[in-house]
C-alpha cells in the first residue's frame, strides 16, 4: 500500500529545468507582477486544482510538495508564470513530457495560477482519529500485503515505522494515487538484486503477458512479483516486451473507495506507526 523504505530522487529539479528555460527565453517581467495581474477567479483556481491533481500529481505529489518529480509549490512566483507556462507547454527533453498536445492554453493558465496557492505552509495536517484509522486498515485488507510488528503480508512494503519516514502528505497521495513516488534502488538482500517497486508489464514470446513489479533485474534475467506476492523469473531473450509504467502501481487507489473522513482517519493512523529507536 505505501512505500515505507527511504530512497534517494535523482535528476534536475524542476527549479532548475525552469531557470534553463527562462534564462533561453525572451527577457519576462518580474515574476511577482506576473502573479499581480494574473487575477484567477475562484472558478479558474477550481479548475486549475482539478487539472493539476488528475495530470501532474502522480509525478509532484497532491499537494505540489513532490514525488518522482521536484516540489514546485509557489514556482511561478520564484520563476515567473511565463516560464512555468512554457515548461508545462513543451516539456523539458529527457526529464518531463510537453502537456501543450494535452491542455488547452487556458488550462495551463489554470494549472500555474493554482501553483501560486500552494506553499509550504499548506501541508496536510493530521486531523483523523488514529483508532478509527487503525480500523479502516484492518477492513480495507491493507495487512493482506504489508506488515506492522510483523503481522501481515510481506509482497509489499513493512510499514512498521512508515510515520518516521514519510510526512502524512505523501501517505495521503499515496492512498489516492498510489503510483506516485515509489521507492528506487533498494537493495534485496536475499538475491543481491534490487527492489524498486517499478511497475513492468511483461509480454513472452509465447503471447503470455503478466503485470508486476521488478524485484531484480539484470542483462540476461528479470524477476518481478505479481498482485498475489508471486514471482515470476524471465530469461530476457524470452520477452518480446519489457515495458516500466512509471506511475502505476500494484496497489489500488482508495480515491472514491474510501470517505474523506475515513482517508484522515487512515492517515493518522499510519502517521502514528513509528518504531522505537
Amino acid at each position: 500500500m505505501i512505500a515505507a523504505r527511504s530512497f534517494q530522487t535523482a535528476g534536475l529539479t524542476l527549479a532548475t529545468m525552469l531557470a534553463v528555460a527562462s534564462a533561453c527565453a525572451s527577457p519576462a517581467p518580474r515574476p511577482r507582477q506576473q502573479a499581480a495581474v494574473a487575477n484567477p477567479t475562484p472558478e479558474d483556481l477550481q479548475q486549475g486544482k482539478a487539472t493539476f491533481e488528475s495530470t501532474c500529481s502522480t509525478c509532484h505529489g497532491l499537494d505540489g510538495g513532490g514525488g518522482m518529480g521536484p516540489n514546485i509549490q509557489g514556482i511561478p512566483f520564484t520563476l515567473g508564470m511565463e516560464a512555468t507556462t512554457n515548461v508545462i507547454k513543451n516539456g523539458m527533453s529527457g526529464a518531463m513530457p510537453a502537456f501543450g498536445g494535452q491542455l488547452s492554453a487556458a488550462q495551463i493558465q489554470q494549472v500555474v495560477q493554482y501553483l501560486l496557492t500552494l506553499k509550504h505552509q499548506n501541508a496536510f495536517k493530521v486531523t483523523g482519529d488514529r483508532e478509527k484509522g487503525k480500523a479502516v486498515y484492518e477492513s480495507s485488507g491493507c495487512a493482506d500485503c504489508h506488515m506492522i510488528d510483523g503481522q501481515g503480508g510481506d509482497s509489499a512494503p513493512d510499514l512498521s515505522n512508515v510515520g518516521a519516514l514519510r510526512d502524512p502528505g505523501y501517505l495521503r497521495t499515496t492512498l489516492l494515487y498510489p503510483g506516485t513516488d515509489l521507492p528506487q534502488q533498494h537493495l534485496f538482500l536475499e538475491t543481491g538484486g534490487k527492489l524498486d517497486y517499478v511497475f513492468v508489464r511483461l509480454v513472452a514470446k509465447d503471447g503470455r503477458a503478466l503485470d508486476g513489479t521488478r524485484v531484480a533485474e539484470d542483462s540476461f534475467r528479470i524477476v518481478i512479483e505479481d498482485a498475489k506476492g508471486n514471482f515470476h523469473s524471465f530469461d530476457k531473450p524470452d520477452l518480446r516486451e519489457l515495458k516500466e509504467e512509471p506511475g502505476k502501481s500494484l496497489m489500488p487507489s482508495y480515491k472514491g473507495k474510501l470517505s474523506d473522513a475515513q482517508i484522515n482517519d487512515l492517515v493518522a493512523y499510519l502517521a502514528s506507526l513509528k518504531e522505537a529507536q
